[in-house]
């Protein structure tokens, strides 16, 4: 047998394993908190099945601000959906009328706004929307 062979060797000329038959600590910490965290989310999932609402989307708009552009009056407006479905194809529609005459409309799709979240968009005007009777709302969606 040379210097550099393994005393290990049995007679055969083999190696034997040099593994140990323990695990090493860490193997048993990552497997630990690995079921830990897989365990968590297969009872969240399942709660979350049985107790979950579908209510449908709850959509409110919140005027940001208005904003002088060289195509008119921007006005940014934040679209938040307080329900427990998603909103699709979310129409929202913005009027401004003087003396109860409409004066301008317009209207913008947001294609996807999630349960409990925010989008943001613009309705474009050529009239300046803060020296009449402005109104924005959200008109429509459909679900995924």
């Amino acid at each position: 047998m040379k210097k550099s062979e393994s005393k290990t060797a049995t007679a055969a000329g083999k190696r034997l394993n040099t593994e140990t038959l323990q695990p090493h600590w860490i193997e048993w910490l990552t497997g630990a908190v690995s079921s830990l965290l897989i365990l968590l989310v297969v009872g969240w999932i399942s709660y979350e099945a049985v107790n979950g609402t579908d209510s449908p989307a709850e959509l409110q708009v919140d005027i940001v601000s208005t904003e002088r552009t060289d195509a008119g009056w921007r006005v940014l407006f934040d679209l938040r959906n307080n329900g427990e479905s998603t909103a699709a194809a979310v129409e929202v529609h913005g009027t401004v009328s003087e003396q109860g005459r409409l004066v301008e409309e317009a209207a913008v799709t947001v294609d996807y706004v999630a349960a409990r979240s925010t989008a943001h968009g613009a309705l474009i005007f050529t009239q300046n929307p803060n020296d009449r009777d402005f109104k924005i709302r959200a008109v429509g969606f459909t679900e995924p």
